[in-house]
């Protein structure tokens, strides 16, 4: 059995393990743990260590692809929140239209007059119940900002908040600026053809 050199002044703890698996440098948390660089070579060439940075790295992969498949969820969830609240606009936009040309004759008193105003009122929709937060993610939209650009502008902290409290129809456009942002993959037949 391999012995191996004691360390010196070198403390491990997840923290390390978890920032080495994610690829930070033996230099850079060298200099953060107050040891030499090959003080940490050492340690990483054990077995112990070794199978703590597998496992490590596996989990870090786990969490990012349920991560992932959270933010497709959320994604989708929101664009079909803005679809329906689409057609509730469209539907109560032709409801109107319709009861305006349908007043068949004048009401016979002013009670009556208010109950059938108050029978033609139609909900409030989303975008008329904007809030401050909505206008400023409607800024960062519009100068081509996608959802992390909301997050800046707004100061809501979180994707989760965000997707929470702006309107889906903003966030729909955020999504899509983000996408258009993003750098393109090159895969399958118009990467062989421009190869």
């Amino acid at each position: 059995m391999k012995r191996h050199r004691r360390l010196r002044r070198l403390v491990p703890d997840a923290e390390l393990v978890r920032r080495r698996a994610a690829g930070e440098t033996l230099r850079a948390l060298a200099a953060d743990y107050g040891v030499a660089h090959t003080t940490l070579g050492r340690y990483f060439a054990r077995a112990e260590a070794v199978r703590q940075l597998r496992e490590t790295g596996q989990s870090e992969r786990r969490a990012a692809a349920t991560r992932r498949v959270a933010e497709r969820r959320a994604e989708r969830a929101i664009r079909r929140q803005a679809k329906e609240q689409a057609a509730l606009a469209r539907a109560q936009a032709r409801s109107a239209v319709a009861a305006a040309s349908s007043a068949p004759w004048p009401p016979r008193s002013d009670y009556a007059g208010w109950l059938d105003e108050r029978e033609t009122r139609l909900p409030l929709l989303r975008a008329d119940l904007r809030s401050p937060n909505d206008e400023l993610a409607e800024r960062a939209v519009e100068a081509g900002g996608g959802v992390e650009a909301v997050i800046e502008a707004t100061g809501l902290r979180t994707r989760e908040n965000v997707l929470r409290a702006i309107d889906p129809a903003i966030l729909v456009r955020a999504f899509d600026n983000a996408a258009a942002s993003a750098p393109a993959t090159r895969s399958g037949p118009a990467a062989a053809a421009g190869a």
